[in-house]
């Protein structure tokens, strides 16, 4: 009988045994991550393994996979293991093995530190590809919420509160468990009764492992008790358990230096990116985009010093052309170098006073101060204080040369390219793979865990490169 639709027949016998590459698409992204990772080396992993006993899978075979699950969303060994049963990608890259979700897990967990190196042998690929050029580099930050419960962030004023209620707790568990055994000892004689009810030994061993993070920690200080680590860093107005992720970025997109902090601020993250970059490709870069977070007349010295161009905005250079609008903002006042003072609005001098170093920033300024305010009738408007008073940091000339560049056409534009370069990598990362939150805790996982994650971006990147020269 004639029909419109195509055969169904589950049971269809191949004339010739299947390859698993036949299910493999050939600009497909496994068979990338199974190019790249087989140019890997290996031995040092290699080197654990033992003779004795079962045969192990290749190092290479549970990296393939590890790779290809983080580059499509997957961070679970259970998940890896089931689709190695179903998934003709994973079947491809596992030569149709299907190890245990332990076996998977285990290998992350025992090779964390083998993730750094990887990175930088991708990073070699993409350099041979003419990729990565760092005449110019991106920097900037993402907070990933790390693998910790921030309410159980606390201090130790806190920690002993909780620590008073599960001592309770274990008390009334140890009643009624006493109680328990009365009754059962007339009841059942001489039977064992000794054995503690599951409930109480994981009250005890919280209790343990609160006091043992109270021993190491100071009054004033808060501290995670599942992941120390961990800090609790606001992101987009919320205040969560953190990790706060940093990267530089090639102008191509190429994720050239990455590491992880809990330090909330940004500013100290700056220069041992750019020295990570100058480590990882042996080349210094030119040219540093970065946003205002990163803004400290260190980094602005620093720079300075090692020839690099800084477009990086202070915090209050968006702001200029409205704190301008005040007739007595600080630009209103003009300075004379040769009589080392200010004029102000009024005509009156400001003249120099003394040198305040403030130690806490690593600020030495010269403080200037007026002469004729008490007599002046407009010092409410002016200033709060007796007298008005302009700090002149040392290194402000610097601040001012980054000001100038981006206010021109060409700065503004050079600046721009950071939001094309590194923001859609943290969006690739966090909402099209949902990478939301670490798998691992400790910040020296969690950093061998992000360089993983850029690994894999940077495959990405490669793999675009090459559809488009395909196309």
């Amino acid at each position: 009988m004639d029909t419109k639709f195509k055969l169904q027949n589950n049971q269809q016998i191949f004339l010739l045994p299947p390859s698993v590459e036949d299910f493999v698409p050939k600009h497909h992204l496994a068979r990338l991550i199974d190019e790249i990772v087989n140019g890997f080396n290996t031995d040092e992993i290699e080197a654990g393994y033992s003779f004795l006993g079962q045969k192990s899978y290749h190092p290479k075979l549970l990296l393939k996979l590890w790779i290809y699950s983080y580059a499509t969303g997957t961070y679970s060994g259970r998940r890896i293991a089931a689709k190695c049963e179903s998934d003709t990608a994973y079947m491809f890259l596992a030569s149709m093995y299907r190890p245990d979700f332990r076996t998977i897990n285990d290998f992350r967990k025992d090779h964390l530190t083998g993730f750094s190196k990887y990175f930088l042998e991708v990073l070699r690929i993409c350099r041979e590809l003419g990729m990565a050029q760092v005449g110019t580099i991106a920097v900037d930050s993402t907070k990933i919420r790390a693998n910790a419960a921030t309410h159980r962030t606390k201090n130790k004023q806190q920690y002993q509160q909780w620590l008073d209620r599960i001592n309770g707790e274990i008390h009334q568990l140890h009643q009624a468990a006493d109680a328990i055994n009365a009754e059962e000892d007339k009841t059942f004689g001489d039977q064992r009764g000794d054995e503690l009810p599951p409930e109480l030994r994981n009250k005890q061993a919280l209790r343990d492992k609160i006091q043992q993070v109270m021993e190491q920690m100071s009054e004033e200080e808060k501290i995670n008790l599942t992941d120390p680590d961990a800090k609790t860093i606001k992101s987009h107005g919320r205040i969560e358990s953190n990790y706060n992720c940093q990267g530089a970025v090639s102008i191509d997109g190429v994720i050239v230096a990455a590491s992880v902090t809990s330090a909330a601020s940004d500013k100290e993250q700056l220069l041992p990116l750019i020295e990570q970059t100058q480590f990882n490709l042996q080349e210094k870069p030119k040219t540093v985009l970065a946003d205002s977070g990163y803004a400290s007349y260190d980094n602005y010295e620093k720079l300075h010093q090692q020839n690099m161009t800084a477009y990086i905005p202070d915090q209050d250079f968006r702001n200029q052309s409205q704190l301008k609008q005040d007739p007595y903002h600080r630009s209103h006042f003009s300075y004379d170098p040769q009589k080392d003072q200010y004029c102000c609005p009024q005509g009156q001098p400001i003249v120099f006073s003394h040198i305040d170093e403030n130690k806490k920033k690593k600020n030495l300024a010269r403080v200037y101060a007026g002469t004729q305010c008490h007599h002046c009738p407009v010092r409410s408007q002016c200033t709060k204080g007796l007298r008005r008073t302009i700090y002149q940091e040392y290194r402000e000339p610097l601040r001012q040369q980054a000001r100038d560049r981006l206010s021109t056409e060409e700065g503004r534009k050079k600046y721009q390219r950071r939001m094309y370069t590194i923001e859609p990598r943290w969006a690739n990362i966090k909402f099209n793979r949902k990478f939301k939150m670490f798998q691992l805790r400790g910040i020296k996982k969690t950093e061998a865990e992000f360089k993983l994650i850029c690994l894999v971006e940077n495959i990405l990147t490669i793999q675009k490169k090459k559809m488009k020269e395909a196309s």
